[in-house]
């Protein structure tokens, strides 16, 4: 095992809000996995065990502490590197997560990663955006690192259009962008852990607790600012 692996695995263990056991090996091995492949693949610039813990094992777990209770599937559009829908499956091995990528490469490498992890709740789907129909209604749709996520913006919210809830990273700024185009649905930006100006735009359905969201909301409550 490499150093780096070594210290992903102390980070994991000291953070306050701390990772199970379960998790971190999983995690740790995950990690490992990004550092093989990222050599031909160029998944990602944030390889140093400080950055990625930061930037994608926290966003990660922030985001999955957001989801809804009624949740019972989630779609990562544009997954890339699997982050935070891989992550995800780590953590929640109770969802079934869809990871959707375009590019064949990369879909090659989230297929190692879930087999690799034996993560028996990961379906990964080489598609474009443009392809898919829309997600099901009992599901949250995460967007992360999509490239003209701005211009985007419409077909995003088109395809969860009947999901449960919807979870974007972005600036402040992009909240107001996604008012724009919803109008009977509830928004929320939440600062991500550790950022000054990192956000996930929390979009819930309007029907959100009836569905049994109230917990959800709690939650996001937490982390609100």
């Amino acid at each position: 095992m490499s150093l780096e692996v070594d210290q992903i695995k102390d980070l994991l263990r000291n953070f306050p809000e701390s990772f199970t056991e379960a998790q971190i090996d999983p995690l740790s091995k995950y990690y490992e996995l990004v550092l093989k492949w990222n050599k031909r693949l160029h998944l990602t610039t944030l390889t140093p065990p400080q950055e990625f813990f930061e930037r994608h094992l926290i966003e990660s777990a922030f985001s999955e502490s957001l989801i809804l209770p009624s949740v019972n599937q989630v779609w990562d559009l544009g997954s890339g590197l699997g982050v935070p829908g891989m992550v995800i499956a780590i953590l929640r091995p109770d969802l079934d997560v869809r990871l959707i990528e375009a590019g064949r490469n990369k879909t090659l490498f989230l297929e190692e990663a879930s087999s690799h992890l034996n993560l028996k709740n990961v379906e990964v789907i080489e598609s474009r955006l443009e392809a898919i129909e829309g997600v099901p209604e009992a599901s949250c749709l995460t967007v992360r690192a999509i490239e003209k996520m701005e211009k985007m913006l419409p077909e995003i919210l088109r395809l969860g259009d009947e999901a449960s809830q919807i979870l974007i990273f972005g600036t402040k700024g992009l909240e107001e962008k996604t008012r724009a185009f919803v109008h009977d649905k509830k928004i929320e930006s939440l600062l991500i852990p550790g950022s000054n100006q990192r956000y996930v735009i929390n979009v819930i359905r309007s029907t959100w607790n009836a569905e049994g969201g109230g917990a959800g909301e709690r939650e996001s409550e937490r982390h609100r600012k």
